[in-house]
């Protein structure tokens, strides 16, 4: 046998253990559970209590979505007055993540942004 034939052997045989380990890999990973797909976040309303800390009456009150869709429309049906609170619902809202946005009777405004409603759904606005 020649020195050329030899070093052939070597490397095939070489080739040979990596093709079995690279098999042995795959075939465990074809056995591996596949996983799962991720679950999609079901819609779902939100009853927030919110709390007028101000001292002007709030006129308009949202909640904004983190994909910037959300309510945009007015959950308040009356002002709230200065002290006071009400429960509002925002409806079909996905995720934890919200903006929510406030305009007072005196012309102020107040916003806020990664306001998480699943951990707690209480809203106080404070001067």
């Amino acid at each position: 046998m020649n020195k050329t034939a030899m070093t052939s052997k070597v490397l095939l045989k070489g080739f040979a253990q990596a093709v079995t380990v690279v098999a042995v890999l795959a075939a465990g990973q074809a056995m591996a559970a596949p996983k799962a797909a991720p679950k999609k976040d079901p819609a779902r309303d939100v009853i927030i209590t919110l709390t007028n800390g101000r001292t002007s009456p709030v006129v308009f009150f949202t909640v904004i979505g983190a994909d910037s869709q959300g309510q945009e429309a007015n959950l308040l049906k009356d002002a709230l007055a200065p002290g006071k609170s009400v429960k509002v619902k925002a409806k079909s809202l996905k995720g934890c993540s919200f903006g929510i946005a406030a305009d007072l009777e005196d012309g102020s405004s107040s916003e806020a942004s990664g306001v998480n409603l699943c951990k707690d759904a209480t809203v106080k606005l404070v001067d």
